[in-house]
């Protein structure tokens, strides 16, 4: 995650790492985890994540600590300019361009709309599951445009062609009809809902990815 260069190319988006010695990456963490949709989806109980020191401390230890346990994390979401002068929108590419600081030109040209994640846990049921889950989130004024289903395509194809990553669970508040609608769209299966052990127990709806071998919706080979 320490690669100031690496992104992930969308249509009209980049999907970079989050870095911790940008105040703007970590003004841009508060400002988005502490909307009132946010905060909903996460069950209603208030982030601590309040303030440029806390975004800073979690993308430097939680974030970065899942990159490097897992090969993938969080990974901030960013609008290109239009046109885009920095890559060819149409590839899905980390290694594009390698002579300069990337991030740095990605803080100067573009606008940081949200952030999309593959998270697993360390270790293995009760304590994880046994695959990752696909989570998003989108600043209010950029929601309805599809860009957390796109966001979400391009980390699902470069996690799949670059780590072998195919199993993918999409887990969310019953409530969250805005979650359904973009697993819906991403062509995920709905698996009912189902007691979330990993996460205190809480019910939670289970969505999983299309051709994942689950039976008659049997998900104990991923610990549900």
């Amino acid at each position: 995650m320490t690669d100031p260069n690496f992104h992930i190319s969308t249509p009209r988006l980049y999907l970079s790492y989050l870095q911790p010695s940008l105040p703007a990456h970590c003004d841009f963490l508060v400002a988005l985890y502490n909307t009132p949709e946010f905060i909903a989806s996460i069950g209603g109980k208030p982030t601590s994540i309040t303030t440029r020191a806390a975004a800073q401390a979690v993308i430097a230890g939680r974030f970065r600590a899942e990159h490097a346990r897992n090969g993938y994390g969080t990974y901030l979401v960013s609008l290109k300019p239009a046109p885009s002068p920095l890559t060819n929108a149409t590839t899905t590419t980390a290694v594009d361009p390698p002579a300069d600081d990337f991030s740095q030109r990605l803080a100067a040209t573009c606008t940081p709309i949200g952030t999309v994640s593959l998270s697993r846990g360390e270790g293995e049921p009760p304590n994880a599951y046994l695959a990752p889950d696909l989570g998003f989130a989108v600043l209010p004024a950029f929601t309805r445009r599809g860009f957390a289903r796109e966001a979400a395509r391009g980390l699902l194809a470069w996690a799949e062609e670059q780590l072998g990553v195919r199993d993918v669970l999409g887990l969310f508040d019953p409530a969250n009809e805005a979650s359904r609608a973009v697993f819906k769209s991403l062509g995920f299966v709905d698996c009912g809902v189902r007691t979330l052990t990993v996460f205190g127990g809480v019910r939670g709806a289970v969505w999983v990815r299309e051709g994942m071998e689950v039976g008659d919706g049997d998900l104990g080979r991923y610990g549900l």
